[in-house]
């Protein structure tokens, strides 16, 4: 006997494997008549299919009493589904303006690992309806984002989580029917104990740049320099972004040119003081004995053809084997170097808006991500608060010295 609520056409079948599975079969007499969607499997999971067949048999009702046609959409297969709504959200105007090209590509493999994720019925996450997802439904996908194959992997898990909740508010508001409002994906306890990205010593930039200058690659050692000195992306600057035209043109002979794509930011940055004196000596000395290859300052020669921006791939190989040679630690790649030059800022004593001006960065927290928390900047800090106390007791033995001479005065007087 079928349980109160079992949707009409819905049917079971069990399989070899001794699992059952459910199954939406319309009346063959609708299908005759041009009833335009057929026999469909609903997997394993009864809650969904309940789900599934139950929009379907709307559409066959409405399709019955003349009521208009089916929707395209909403009788596509997966309608509704966690795969639908992460789609959805890849085709939105949010994800269009608010996400980078750059970015992305790393979005979609955060959706991507969420989706992959099996349930106990064998199903993916991608295939369950967004109405069958709760919070304790999330915690469990997230214990299961963070296993991998080399341990936790609790930075990525956590992305996932918050490209998720992103995802579904967006949704929400273009498909408040299908989205329930409540957001499951928001909430989650999350793991933040996870360590910061090494940042590159100015000398271990130095060092990287002059070891690849010497095994050939001289215009990836610029990469690094400007990386840490300029704080640009490694992959805009090894992709070719930035030229020869835009460090010290004709019309600014006394500063170099900045973009950033990711930001849209962009802005002049002085080379030389009011009194001529040179801001980045060391880079620009580097820049001046590099060969010109082409109109941007990062190429590579390859064996034929012209020269080129160099490829991710060929890029991190390279400074894989700079680095060996150089016997600098693992943590030292040009992402470092760059996170290396935004923490040099913090130990130089700059405050937070000139930070912001000398990175480009649009706000506090974005800049606080880069600038790490370091024993010069402890030491910067212990000193200024020395200053502050023997201040503070000199100040006190003035007071007292003239309260003194006062007294003393008074004395006379008397």
């Amino acid at each position: 006997m079928k349980p109160t609520g079992w949707p009409k056409y819905m049917i079971e079948k069990r399989l070899k494997s001794g699992a059952t599975a459910y199954y939406w079969n319309p009346p063959a007499r609708d299908l005759a008549n041009g009833f335009p969607l057929h026999r469909e499997a609903l997997g394993p999971d009864y809650g969904a299919a309940v789900q599934r067949a139950n929009l379907l048999n709307e559409h066959l009702n409405a399709w019955r009493s003349g009521r208009g046609v089916v929707p395209s959409e909403q009788a596509r297969r997966g309608y509704g589904t966690v795969a639908w709504l992460f789609e959805q959200y890849r085709r939105s105007r949010a994800f269009e303006k608010r996400v980078s090209k750059r970015s992305r590509y790393e979005y979609a493999r955060a959706l991507n690992r969420i989706e992959d994720i099996k349930t106990k019925t064998g199903r993916l996450v991608a295939d369950l309806p967004v109405s069958s997802m709760t919070p304790a439904a999330v915690d469990k996908i997230y214990e299961k984002l963070q296993d991998g194959p080399r341990g936790k992997r609790v930075r990525q898990a956590n992305l996932s989580i918050d490209i998720a909740r992103s995802a579904w508010a967006v949704v929400y508001r273009l498909h408040s029917s299908v989205v329930p409002a409540d957001n499951p994906w928001r909430g989650v306890l999350k793991d933040l104990k996870k360590k910061s990205k090494p940042a590159a010593t100015r000398e271990e930039a130095y060092a990287l740049a002059y070891m690849l200058r010497d095994i050939g690659e001289p215009h990836l050692g610029a990469a690094a320099l400007i990386c840490f000195e300029w704080h640009l992306r490694p992959e805009q600057v090894v992709g070719g972004d930035i030229c020869w035209s835009d460090w010290r043109p004709a019309n600014r002979p006394d500063a170099v040119h900045i973009r950033h794509n990711k930001t849209g930011e962009e802005g002049w940055v002085l080379l030389e003081d009011e009194n001529g004196e040179y801001l980045y000596p060391e880079i620009e000395k580097y820049l001046m004995a590099l060969p010109r290859l082409g109109t941007p300052i990062v190429l590579t020669v390859g064996r034929r053809g012209p020269a080129r921006p160099y490829s991710a791939e060929y890029a991190q190989r390279k400074v894989r084997e700079a680095r060996s040679s150089a016997n600098l630690p693992s943590y030292v790649t040009l992402d470092a170097c760059r996170h290396g030059g935004l923490t040099d800022l913090g130990d130089s004593g700059v405050t937070e808006f000139e930070g912001m001006a000398a990175s480009m960065h649009r706000t506090p927290q974005a800049l606080r991500t880069y600038v790490k928390h370091s024993e010069t900047q402890r030491l910067n800090a212990a000193r200024k608060r020395r200053r502050r106390v023997e201040a503070n007791e000199t100040s006190a033995r003035v007071r007292i010295e003239r309260q003194k001479k006062s007294q003393n005065g008074k004395k006379g007087d008397g």
